[in-house]
């Protein structure tokens, strides 16, 4: 009696007849229904948790039938409100759901935005490229609940101020009071309105917390960084007074790098220095000022928190998706 094939082995055999170019076209077929299918099961996984109302809390809630996508929305009978699995997420109204997932995945590597369309499937204009990109990054510009602890080195970084993609400058209504400047340097020394300071601290465990600085008084590095610090650590930095009173404040040991080594100052003796964050702060650059060409100072701590997560190795694609989800 002749064994029947299995329509997996049938379907083997026909792909095996394909042309290269097929091949490919069902490869890329494939991966979209793959990655179609791991959103509809994190967007089910998170219906199913949903156990309060979105907006005001309450555990009253009843299905509300589904959206156009499919997605299960519920009403409150509370506050009378209806919500879906994307409400609250960057995913919320968000279309071609089947390209989700890609897009996550490929922000593993920095590409160029018409890269994107033209060479690794992505069929969408470049603003709407460019709006997905600063919808996921923004989520990740959260800095660790833990504090960092151990030996902990900090530092402050300065870019330039940009007004990238405004039009001010022709409406006769200029944010800065300055010439519009296409690239090169700001054109003024120190610092002033034209650089934009950043605040980084890292501990040994990996552990990164930054943020935008509004200016470089020593109340406001303080306030922005003692809820950073776990007591009895070491703090790590420059001969910037502001952390030493942040040592003081939170009970732990500052210690100065120098930049010589032939100095003998304590820093110097016990081998610590800042390499790590000033490493860490190249490949900011890097991304912020070559491979991305400047980027608008709005959108700057976006791309600390790309860099960040990236510095990391955690993970994108998926589980970037289900952690997005569940924010």
């Amino acid at each position: 009696m002749m064994q029947t094939k299995s329509p997996t082995e049938l379907l083997k055999r026909k792909l095996a007849k394909l042309s290269t170019k097929d091949v490919l076209d069902v490869q890329a077929f494939v991966a979209d229904l793959v990655s179609q299918q791991a959103t509809d099961v994190a967007l089910e996984r998170r219906s199913a948790d949903t156990k309060t109302c979105l907006h005001c809390g309450e555990a009253k809630l009843q299905r509300w039938g589904r959206s156009k996508a499919g997605t299960q929305r519920f009403k409150c009978e509370n506050c009378k409100a209806t919500f879906g699995a994307t409400t609250g997420t960057p995913f919320y109204r968000l279309r071609n759901r089947h390209l989700w997932s890609r897009y996550l995945r490929l922000m593993g590597h920095h590409i160029a935005l018409w890269r994107l369309r033209d060479e690794h499937g992505l069929p969408l204009s470049i603003p709407t490229l460019h709006r997905w990109r600063h919808r996921f990054l923004s989520r990740l510009t959260t800095n660790p609940e833990r504090r960092l602890a151990g030996l902990i080195e900090a530092d402050e970084k300065f870019f330039r101020t940009s007004f990238k993609g405004s039009r001010g400058w022709n409406r006769k209504d200029p944010p800065q009071l300055r010439r519009a400047r296409r690239r090169g340097n700001t054109g003024v020394r120190g610092l002033g309105e034209q650089q934009a300071p950043t605040l980084t601290a890292m501990d040994r465990s990996g552990a990164i917390c930054q943020t935008r600085l509004s200016d470089m008084k020593w109340p406001t590095i303080e306030a922005i960084m003692a809820p950073w610090i776990e007591p009895e650590s070491v703090i790590c930095s420059d001969g910037n007074l502001a952390y030493e009173r942040v040592a003081q404040q939170t009970g732990c040991e500052h210690i100065t790098a120098k930049v010589k080594w032939k100095n003998t100052a304590a820093g110097n003796a016990k081998g610590l220095s800042i390499g790590r964050i000033d490493a860490y702060h190249r490949d900011v650059e890097n991304l912020i000022n070559r491979r991305c060409m400047g980027v608008a100072t709005r959108y700057l701590m976006n791309y600390f928190g790309w860099a960040r997560r990236i510095t990391q190795h955690q993970p994108f694609g998926n589980d970037l998706l289900a952690e997005l989800l569940g924010a």
